[in-house]
């Protein structure tokens, strides 16, 4: 495969995030549910303030159904659209078997709305999800758009991991797996050195990065700038 071009740079980078939003956003979207059921009706508050997004929705059911499938920018029907979006520019690039593992996810995601039993209908969708990751593996591993896909899939779940408060821990496993990545890239200037920096130092202190998380978030999403122009 020959040099991406800076345009499909940024479409296989912003696909890698989108769709690895949706997986990681159910992931601990469900985590919420299960406390507004047991304790807290409205802790989806909490969750909405840790990614920055203004409560419109008043009670739990109206977030629920909002959050999922809803039109606003921030909604998991909206990072399935705009995954999509990148995934059809870039089709011939990740092949159509990912291209359509990722469409089999996002019709069953939505053909589940109304169901009474939210978690058991998106056991699929995340299994199509995963499929759709292993097709990428099989088919890009050795080649840039691989490398530039990973690197948005990983980018986006130290995103969310910062944001959601995850335990260090967590993060820094995901950290190795970039920072193993930029040991392979052969190509100059491949990431901003000044904001790669600015993570090690933000992990080497463990938890404390949460004191410092507008920094270290603002670090992380300037990381691969010149993909992303």
């Amino acid at each position: 495969m020959g040099i991406i071009s800076v345009e499909h740079s940024s479409n296989l980078y912003w696909l890698g995030r989108y769709v690895e939003r949706v997986y990681t956003t159910l992931g601990v979207f469900f985590d919420y549910c299960d406390v507004m059921l047991d304790k807290n009706k409205y802790s989806y508050r909490t969750f909405l303030e840790k990614l920055e997004i203004d409560d419109k929705y008043g009670d739990r059911e109206t977030f629920i159904e909002g959050f999922l499938y809803g039109i606003e920018p921030f909604t998991i029907s909206s990072a399935f659209r705009r995954s999509h979006d990148n995934a059809l520019v870039t089709r011939n690039v990740i092949g159509s078997e990912s291209l359509a593992y990722l469409e089999l996810a996002s019709n069953r995601f939505h053909s589940s709305r109304g169901a009474k039993n939210l978690r058991l209908e998106f056991m699929p969708v995340k299994d199509y999800l995963l499929a759709y990751w292993g097709s990428i593996d099989d088919n890009l591993m050795a080649g840039e758009a691989g490398t530039i896909i990973r690197c948005g899939k990983i980018i986006e779940r130290m995103d969310l991991y910062f944001r959601l408060s995850f335990d260090s821990e967590a993060i820094s496993n995901e950290f190795d797996k970039l920072c193993h990545i930029f040991d392979r890239v052969h190509r100059r200037n491949f990431c901003n050195k000044k904001h790669l920096n600015v993570l090690v130092e933000a992990l080497a202190k463990k938890d404390s990065y949460k004191e410092n998380l507008s920094e270290v978030l603002g670090s992380l999403n300037k990381l691969f700038e010149g993909l992303t122009a």
